[in-house]
């Protein structure tokens, strides 16, 4: 695959990811102008409420339109820009009234098949598809502390799996990791464009290191392949990188974000 398609594609998907979590979000919505894909929900903190650079847009436009659907509404939220596409607008934006924050630079990683081999399986773990409310429930609650180590309040997490369509769709599958019948670590598939996205990836703090967040994501990258998926995209977190970087995913480029100075 040639690199300009590559990226092209995780974008698309990336985006979709976004959109989705939004989509099925209690109050959530998604707004696109020219150049830009807008997500938010009144809960959503800003690694959550986004408005991604698409295209080709102005510093004066992306103000313009996050005035309207965040600022003037009081929601917090990020510019994402795309370090392959993007590199004159983030020059502008840090001139421009907005400041990159070096924590949520966004390492953007594929995994092709025969790319890696999978992760050693940790001892008397059970993964399982989520398939109802007591599932998503479970889920719900791996992911509130999980994330809580970044410091997102576990409210904004747990609004974004109220529905049972936050955890299952026809392009959406998630997984649980389970330890002698006791949740611990998650995973999400999200089909999009013929790319398997691999999302919401959270262990609990109190099983870090144990192999649980490999073993889970490495089941998503299965299923993906299995459906289809020509290759599989994630966005890592500072911890996840180089969990992911063993098991085969490459970084292609990086998502940077930017907030408002004022």
């Amino acid at each position: 695959m040639e690199r300009a398609e590559l990226l092209t594609l995780m974008d698309l998907n990336w985006m979709e990811m976004v959109r989705e979590i939004a989509r099925v979000t209690p109050g959530g919505w998604v707004v696109e102008t020219e150049g830009l894909v807008m997500c938010g929900s009144p809960r959503g903190t800003i690694v959550a409420n986004m408005a991604i650079v698409a295209g080709r847009v102005e510093v004066a436009a992306v103000r313009a339109a996050t005035e309207r659907c965040f600022r003037r509404v009081g929601l917090p939220f990020s510019v994402m820009t795309r370090d392959h596409a993007d590199a004159a607008l983030q020059a502008e934006l840090a001139r421009g009234g907005f400041r990159e924050v070096e924590l949520l630079t966004t390492p953007a990683m594929v995994f092709f098949a025969g790319g890696g081999t999978p992760p050693s399986p940790p001892p008397h773990v059970d993964i399982r598809s989520v398939v109802d409310d007591q599932g998503r429930e479970a889920y719900a609650r791996v992911m509130a502390e999980a994330y809580g180590v970044y410091g997102a309040p576990k409210t904004s997490i747990l609004s974004h799996f109220a529905p049972l369509a936050s955890v299952i769709g026809p392009t959406k599958q998630a997984f649980l990791a389970y330890r002698n019948g006791l949740p611990v670590a998650g995973a999400i598939l999200y089909l999009s464009h013929g790319v398997g996205g691999v999302g919401w990836v959270g262990t609990l703090p109190s099983e870090f290191g144990r192999g649980y967040g490999s073993a889970v994501t490495w089941k998503v990258v299965t299923e993906g392949l299995g459906r289809g998926a020509r290759f599989m995209n994630l966005q890592a977190s500072p911890m996840g990188a180089p969990v992911y970087r063993r098991m085969g995913f490459t970084t292609p480029t990086h998502y940077r974000a930017f907030l408002p100075v004022d």
